[in-house]
């Protein structure tokens, strides 16, 4: 299901919680589907024109999507939509304060005909009064009396003849007083100049000021009255004066609904962003402006501790002491996502540095709110970043901001960070080839390649280790594995290379009969947690068709120490099924190595200990060597068999030899590999070839 699908359910879902549709769900979908792509194609369309917004609008009343909270939520979610999907915040605003003015002026337009409507009864009234007159005298007089449109009858000067008590309401003037004066004038805009205009017989819409001075906007309408025989009736006719101040204030509170947080009370994200962009512009180029954005530390545990409407309450709380710390200041405030805010300061000559203003923030979030005996407060994770403006874009100062906000966050609770441009263009290298490794696996640039495990008391390979590679990436980036950590993709990768990598199990048995595991499978920290594992490994080794103690599934250490989701379980069935278990980045420590024991774990691979120093290059009785001596031991009394990777050459695989390591991978022996070439170097082994491996 692609993004537009996805937008379209999130509208379905908005509408079934606000509105009573009469018609199928698959009725209601079709017709959202059909606004969304309405909506889009106005936002690419070149020029831009706001008319589709308010077909939408209008087609939301026609199809009964009118419940109170409908066009608000549904105008927050298409916003949000929009937005995700790239297009232009400017657009997306003025799209949907369209819709907004086209939902209201489609239900001013419904009203109007339901007016009609009153109108033909009263006008058949008045001729039914003509055939019987102390009975159609009576229905008329009702009608008149209690309609709730302001009605007039007019002689053919103009003045009123009779009127309603609505329209003596609307316009606030006793009936004595009303009757006998020119409708014209009373209906007449004293803002307009000189001269009152004549009531028209289409809809007129004008602004009219009652004698207190307060304004309100009515929409009249005039209609002839006709005699039996089809004459102009002595010239009278019907006007009807209808109080527009309702349909006003629900487009204005439609149209702030749409560009508010509702909770809040702030600017929601699609309003904040056109708002920044405009303000950017306004202060001119070189002004010094700041933007925060404060996503809160830990506020889902407010939310399942203490129930939503303590987590609201925090939010309003939030809002509330942002908006009073920043009053002397030339700031903008939102919420820009469930607990995230932004805001942007016009620097001043009273503004504080960015320290200042972090801390001043921080301080305003730390003091508790209380209900009762219940006080809560939460902390933020901050992003700044401080530029003039015309330096970066409003879409770059908020990416900025955000990207900022990641490095605070990575750093822990309560922290803050300030935009630094190195960081944040390493930060997007990765980011962009992580987000890019699932198109990679598809196009055949993300590969499974293989490296030789040297047993390292006769220098021989003992079997292969798999891994996911990408032959073409670019330098200095992290393992394919951490990459596809940052995303997610891990656990989508982890079936994919088990099968792959079982396949070739046939391969390397040939190659090491010695009835050990063959193949070596390391697994990332989320993989090793994943649920679906056990069922991806079993799928592997039935398609391969070979007994499963050819295969060694490593754990990470972290993750079963950790009971991180199924890794213990998860351990524990792999055992079930007769896989070689094992553990990778194992660092150590009576609870991790008591784990071994308890679990019965073979390989255990060491996480580096010195710290990328070269091991075989420090004294004996170096405090790093001797904990490691006395690990290789501990791990050793309980039955695990030890392993090294990052070997970098022959020498150090001698000293972790001498050290009672067992097996060791690395760029001493070669890798990463294809097939072929791993045959190649294990049949020859004298010296590995360097990486030579090509898509397949």
């Amino acid at each position: 299901m692609g993004a537009p699908d996805d937008l379209v359910e999130a509208w379905l879902r908005v509408v079934a919680a606000t509105a009573y549709v009469p018609r199928s769900s698959r009725d209601v979908r079709a017709l959202l589907a059909e606004m969304l792509a309405e909506l889009e194609a106005a936002l690419r369309a070149e020029p831009f024109g706001t008319g589709p917004g308010a077909a939408v609008g209008a087609r939301m009343v026609t199809g009964a999507l009118t419940g109170e909270d409908t066009l608000a939520r549904s105008a927050a979610v298409l916003g949000d939509g929009l937005l995700a999907a790239g297009h232009d915040p400017r657009r997306v605003v003025a799209l949907l304060a369209a819709v907004s003015t086209g939902y209201a002026a489609a239900l001013r337009a419904r009203t109007l005909e339901q007016q009609e409507d009153m109108k033909l009864a009263l006008l058949s009234a008045a001729r039914l009064a003509e055939r019987g007159r102390r009975d159609s005298e009576h229905r008329f007089r009702e009608v008149f009396a209690a309609s709730p449109t302001g009605i007039a009858l007019t002689g053919p000067d103009g003045r009123c003849v009779e009127v309603n008590p609505a329209l003596s309401q609307i316009l606030d003037r006793p009936a004595e007083q009303l009757r006998g004066s020119a409708l014209g004038e009373l209906l007449t805009d004293p803002d307009a100049g000189a001269g009152a205009p004549p009531v028209r017989t289409g809809p007129d819409r004008r602004r009219v000021v009652r004698p207190d001075g307060d304004e309100v906007w009515v929409l009249v309408r005039s209609s002839r009255l006709t005699g039996e025989d089809g004459g102009d009736g002595g010239g009278l006719r019907v006007v009807t004066v209808q109080d527009l101040s309702e349909v006003e204030l629900l487009g204005t509170r439609l149209s702030h609904q749409s560009l508010h947080d509702a909770l809040t009370g702030l600017l929601n994200r699609v309003a904040f962003r056109s708002r920044l962009e405009a303000r950017l512009e306004q202060v001119g180029p070189g002004a010094p402006v700041t933007l925060f954005v404060l996503d809160l530390d830990a506020f889902g545990l407010v939310n399942t501790a203490h129930g939503h409407e303590a987590g609201d309450r925090v939010l309003r709380t939030v809002a509330a002491r942002l908006t009073a710390l920043l009053d002397d200041e030339d700031a903008l405030l939102a919420r820009v996502g469930g607990d995230e805010f932004a805001v942007l300061v016009v620097d001043g000559p009273g503004t504080p540095d960015v320290p200042g203003l972090v801390a001043a923030v921080r301080g305003a979030l730390a003091e508790p709110e209380y209900d009762g005996p219940l006080g809560l407060a939460v902390s933020a994770s901050i992003g700044v970043v401080r530029c003039r403006a015309g330096e970066l874009g409003p879409e770059e100062v908020f990416r900025a901001a955000d990207a900022a906000l990641a490095r605070a966050r990575a750093a822990g609770r309560d922290q803050w960070a300030v935009h630094d441009p190195h960081a944040d263009r390493s930060a997007r290298r990765v980011g962009a080839a992580a987000v890019a490794l699932p198109a990679a696996w598809e196009n055949g640039d993300l590969v499974v390649a293989y490296r030789p495990v040297v047993g390292l008391a006769g220098m021989a390979p003992v079997r292969v280790s798999a891994l996911a590679h990408q032959p073409r990436a670019l330098a200095g980036l992290p393992p394919t594995a951490e990459l596809a950590e940052r995303t997610g993709f891990a656990v989508a990768l982890a079936p994919l290379l088990l099968a792959e990598a079982a396949q070739r199990l046939p391969v390397w048995r040939a190659l090491f009969p010695g009835g050990g595991p063959a193949l070596r499978v390391a697994l990332t920290r989320t993989q090793s947690a994943d649920a679906d594992l056990v069922r991806a490994v079993r799928a592997a080794v039935e398609v391969a068709g070979v007994p499963p103690g050819l295969l060694e599934v490593v754990l990470d250490a972290s993750a079963v120490a950790g009971a991180v989701g199924d890794a213990r379980d998860n351990l524990r069935t792999l055992a079930d099924m007769g896989v070689v278990r094992g553990l990778h980045g194992f660092r150590g420590g009576p609870a991790e190595v008591a784990l071994v024991e308890r679990f019965g774990v073979g390989p255990v691979l060491l996480a580096d200990p010195f710290d990328d120093w070269r091991p075989d290059w420090l004294p004996g009785h170096a405090p790093a060597v001797l904990a490691t001596d006395r690990l290789v031991a501990a791990l050793t009394s309980v039955g695990a068999e030890v392993g090294v990777v990052g070997v970098r050459d022959r020498a150090e695989a001698r000293w972790w030899a001498e050290h009672g390591a067992v097996t060791a991978e690395g760029p001493a022996f070669g890798g990463p590999l294809d097939v072929e070439d791993v045959l190649a170097s294990v049949r020859r082994w004298d010296s590995p070839p360097s990486e030579r491996i090509a898509p397949t």
